[in-house]
């Protein structure tokens, strides 16, 4: 017979069979691969070999087995991608490296706990393990990851039907990869696979959903699928081992890279995103993945062996057919060229079956010659040149080589499927099973929120060491069964000793402004007034066991909490923190009159004398007790008190005010934001019922899908969001552009999707300017968020209660030499101290600039973006004059006078209508001295040129509305201080 091929890629004899791996003294040699089919029938070796289970292995009509693979891979690949279709599209976890692992990993187990069992034994490798494990199973293992993983995050961008049948043209590709690794591919197998390529590509080129980056992706899966089966194939035929050998060498490598990748690139998302309740869901079905995936890779792997690798891929083209007629039949879109696409392919696969028939029967009737003509027994191996480990290693490297690095990558598999078990678990995202679990996600869950200042306990102090039990009068519960120590009612939990309650987060500052801060890089306390850019530097927790004692914790923007301890320091752990005694400064200091806090002493527990005090800028323990007061926590920018409504009543703005806001969800976080946003107009914007008609919200239109947070296309598509939108609105209407200008009147919320041909902010602005039929605007961007209350009559009070308004001395009869105030800026400037703040507005005294009557003076402003902040873009005739302040409108939050707006002339440059945005691509676009300038707010700019040019001005509240910018951090009250 012919010599076998060791890994190594050298023709050496047929070698001894070797025991299972990890059994006896053997467990470290390294053998060749066995030959049994040149034993001899009286040889030692045959006689193993035909107690073993190998030898059973293959049934006496290999046609008949090989049948029966073919059928098991059909059905088993074609359930398998339903099934993975289910999970990752249908039921939205989008981790397809995840559902890729599930299949290999089962694989893997299934192989080694039969070999372990000792039902199969596998071969020996021919050189150093580590060598193997990095040089072959490694590569293949990548191979397989990307394969499976970019093939399974296609479904996300394709529809399944189009995902298997341009499949069908994997048969090129990897002839073409067979060819540039020397396998033999004859002339009919091209003929035939060709003809399998024409007719996938004449069903891709009318798929009427597809998309570039799911061809791509796809593409990707293909190239490495080909990749990995041109090395099964040199794996199985040229080096002698088998499909047993395979799922326990190479299916660990696969198994670690896709749980790796997984790990790296998914998991982060799936915590971030709270979906571990979701995978937790899918578990049967990732295991139904997992038992398909030991069929599909078996079958699959027989099939290389007797056959070749090109035939199993051609017969995936069957199971696509399968699949097309499967998904044609749920609903999914086809044309006329799919279906002649589709017969071409099928007429090449059975001619090449026919084909390759033949090839197999005069393959087999050459090895029973052979056979026959062997009959000498076994020649004894030469081993001299066999790597054994049980020598001494030469040096630490070829110690480290010795290492089957394979059994590694198995363990490290596992460990990642149980540590991400673990650490879901710990993060309250799974029920617990195990006790310990339980009593972990206890502990990090003990604390409940409680109303209160100190936190009041939901149960009374009686309580305390006694089981809670529900009253039931009929059944003989309540405090009567409890006294009896009986057990009349269901138990509502564990003692309320091992409860803790903690408020919502609160500030802590003197009489004279200053308030206690902590800062986290140096885990120090102050005494200091809050600034802006220190978001919760002046936020605080109190919690509390029984009522009065209390623990004081910290948050800050990062995400951390730490404790204070009896050193006046924070720390991370809470078994530091330090008990303090709160209470009132005095019997009638719990709240103030104006209820914006309670005055607080704070006295360290078992040292009755011990109080938090202040010393200049620091805290110190004291004799002497500093009262603090304890309000709830605002933005630092943010007066503690809040807005208050006007006092008077403006009868001609009742109804006329229309709230708008603009949305954009191509990356999924905005659509979470707008969810924020517009939720806190709904619960903080008050008198609505009197001035506001209606809330219209425009939504832009994206293809594909939107940006998630691990920074893939793999986030909810548009109609996706836009139910959402609903969904989480219940009672707003959706309508296109033409049917919401048709709304019924009484209609107050109304969510605008615009089409394809809408897109762009500019355009979206117009849309709102032709539905809205109200005096008054209030327009507010998706990633602010209101954390107080604001009143429109406030909104509107300078421009009714200023003394030489217009539309004041309108009303009057009189508006000569008065003044337009066309907008009330919603930002504003915070406090002295931080706490209190009498409510007003600021008039802004503007003149607009002669130069903005210049045309070309603002075609030179356009092409700076308004700003002189390009030294090396000149500004030609006007090098001494540069950019004139921004010209006061801006697109941030604030009330504008509708009819005024209306009012302003057309666009300065290119096409448009009066009192309308400018929606030309080209007002972005400038050039100058051969460089290129691009500026996407320039539409805002020429716009702001015009509404100055109508000689009016703007009034900014003061403080102003308590609102953040949630998308930088920025708050509005720092940006109302900046010149635009």
């Amino acid at each position: 017979p012919a010599a076998a091929t060791s890994p190594s890629g050298e023709r050496r004899q047929p070698g001894r069979p070797g025991s299972p791996q990890g059994h006896g003294r053997q467990q470290n040699r390294v053998l060749l691969p066995v030959n049994l089919r040149g034993t001899g029938p009286g040889s030692p070796a045959r006689r193993k070999a035909a107690m073993s289970p190998r030898s059973v292995s293959i049934a006496d009509d290999p046609c008949c087995v090989a049948i029966f693979a073919a059928v098991a891979f059909v059905l088993s690949g074609s359930s398998i991608v339903v099934v993975n279709k289910t999970i990752v599209h249908d039921n939205g976890l989008h981790t397809p490296a995840l559902v890729s692992s599930t299949g290999v990993l089962f694989t893997a187990v299934f192989t080694r706990a039969l070999v372990w069992s000792g039902h199969v034994q596998v071969k020996r490798v021919a050189v150093r393990p580590a060598e193997f494990a990095f040089c072959k199973a490694l590569p293949m293992g990548m191979a397989a990851a990307g394969s499976l993983y970019f093939g399974n995050m296609a479904l996300i961008y394709l529809d399944a039907g189009f995902a298997q049948m341009f499949r069908a043209g994997m048969p090129a590709l990897l002839l073409f990869v067979l060819w540039i690794f020397r396998e033999r591919v004859t002339p009919s197998a091209v003929g035939f696979s060709l003809m399998m390529v024409f007719g996938s590509t004449l069903a891709a080129l009318q798929q009427p959903n597809a998309t570039p980056i799911g061809v791509i992706v796809q593409f990707t899966s293909m190239l490495c699928e080909a990749l990995y089966c041109t090395g099964m194939q040199k794996f199985l035929q040229g080096l002698g081992f088998d499909t047993w050998d395979a799922g326990y060498y190479l299916y660990p490598a696969n198994a670690m890279c896709c749980l790796l990748t997984s790990l790296l690139l998914e998991w982060p998302h799936v915590i971030a995103a709270h979906q571990v309740g979701l995978l937790h869901r899918q578990v049967p079905l990732l295991c139904l993945s997992g038992a398909l995936g030991i069929m599909v890779n078996f079958s699959g792997m027989y099939l290389t062996q007797t056959t070749s690798s090109l035939y199993a891929k051609l017969l995936s083209i069957a199971r696509s057919a399968a699949l097309v007629l499967i998904f044609i039949a749920n609903g999914e879109d086809f044309t006329m060229a799919q279906v002649v696409g589709y017969g071409i392919c099928l007429s090449a696969f059975v001619g090449y079956t026919v084909l390759k028939q033949r090839e197999i029967q005069q393959q087999q009737e050459l090895q029973r010659r052979l056979q026959a003509e062997d009959s000498s027994p076994d020649p004894e191996p030469h081993g001299s040149d066999d790597y054994d480990s049980d020598e001494d290693p030469a040096s630490p490297t070829d110690a480290l080589l010795r290492l089957d690095l394979t059994k590694t990558m198995f363990w490290f598999a596992v460990c990642v499927v149980v540590a991400g078990a673990y650490q879901a678990t710990i993060i309250g995202d799974l029920p617990a099973c195990a006790p310990i679990f339980r009593e972990l996600t206890a502990a990090r869950r003990s604390a409940i929120a409680s109303g209160g200042v100190p936190p009041t306990p939901y149960l009374a102090p009686m309580a305390v060491g006694v089981q809670a039990w529900a009253m039931d009068d009929e059944e003989g519960g309540g405090a009567a069964a409890i006294a009896r120590g009986g057990r009349g009612g269901a138990a509502l939990g564990a003692s309320v000793s091992t409860r803790s309650v903690e408020s919502s987060a609160k500030v802590l500052f003197l009489d004279d402004g200053r308030f206690l801060l902590h800062s986290r890089a140096t885990g120090g306390l102050e005494l200091a007034r809050r600034a802006p850019e220190t978001v919760l530097s002046s936020s605080w927790v109190v919690t509390s066991e029984q009522f009065g004692q209390v623990y004081l914790s910290s948050l800050d923007n990062q995400g951390g909490v730490t404790w204070l301890s009896c050193d006046l320091a924070l720390s991370p752990y809470a078994s530091e923190a330090c008990l303090l005694w709160m209470t009132a400064a005095h019997w009638d200091r719990w709240t103030s009159e104006l209820d914006v806090a309670g005055e607080y002493l704070f006295r360290r527990q078992g040292e009755p004398g011990l109080f938090l005090g202040a010393e200049g800028s620091r805290v110190v323990w004291s004799r002497e007790a500093t009262p603090f007061r304890v309000g709830d926590w605002v933005p630092e920018v943010c007066p503690l008190r809040g807005m208050t409504p006007s006092p008077r009543r403006y009868e001609d703005a009742e109804g006329e005010v229309t709230f708008t806001m603009t949305t954009f969800f191509h990356v999924y976080a905005r659509s979470i934001m707008f969810r924020q946003a517009l939720s806190s107009v709904f619960t903080h914007l008050k008198e609505r019922d009197t001035y506001v008609r209606e809330f219209l919200v425009v939504n832009d239109w994206y293809d594909g899908r939107s940006l998630a947070f691990n920074g893939t296309f793999t986030a909810p598509d548009l109609a996706q969001t836009r139910r959402d939108m609903l969904a989480f609105f219940p009672g707003c209407v959706g309508a296109g552009t033409q049917e919401a200008a048709q709304r019924p009147l009484g209609q107050r919320c109304t969510f605008v999707f615009k089409g394809p041909e809408e897109r762009g902010q500019p355009k979206a602005l117009n849309i709102l300017l032709d539905l809205m039929r109200t005096k008054f605007w209030v327009h507010f961007e998706d990633d602010h968020v209101f954390y107080r209350d604001v009143y429109v009559s406030r909104l509107l009070a300078p421009m009714y209660d200023y003394p030489d308004s217009c539309w004041r001395r309108a009303r009057d009869g009189e508006d000569k030499g008065c003044i337009r105030i066309a907008g009330v800026r919603l930002a504003g400037v915070r406090g002295l101290d931080g706490a209190e703040a009498d409510d007003g507005f600021d008039l802004h005294d503007y003149h607009a600039p002669e130069l903005l009557r210049d045309h070309e003076y603002v075609r030179e402003l356009l092409a700076h973006g308004g700003f002189d902040d390009d030294h090396a873009h000149g500004w030609g005739r006007y090098e001494g004059v540069k950019a004139v302040p921004w010209p006061l409108f801006s697109l941030r939050p604030a009330l504008h006078n509708l009819t005024y707006i209306k009012s302003l002339e057309a666009p300065l440059f290119h096409s448009g209508r009066p009192g309308r945005f400018s929606e030309d691509s080209r007002i972005t676009d400038w050039s100058d001295s051969g460089h290129n300038y691009t500026f996407k707010w320039d539409f805002e700019l020429e716009f702001a040129v015009r509404w100055a040019r109508g000689g009016a001005t703007l009034a900014t509240l003061s403080p102003g509305v308590c609102m953040r910018d949630v998308s930088n951090g920025i708050s509005s009250f720092e940006r109302g201080r900046e010149s635009r």
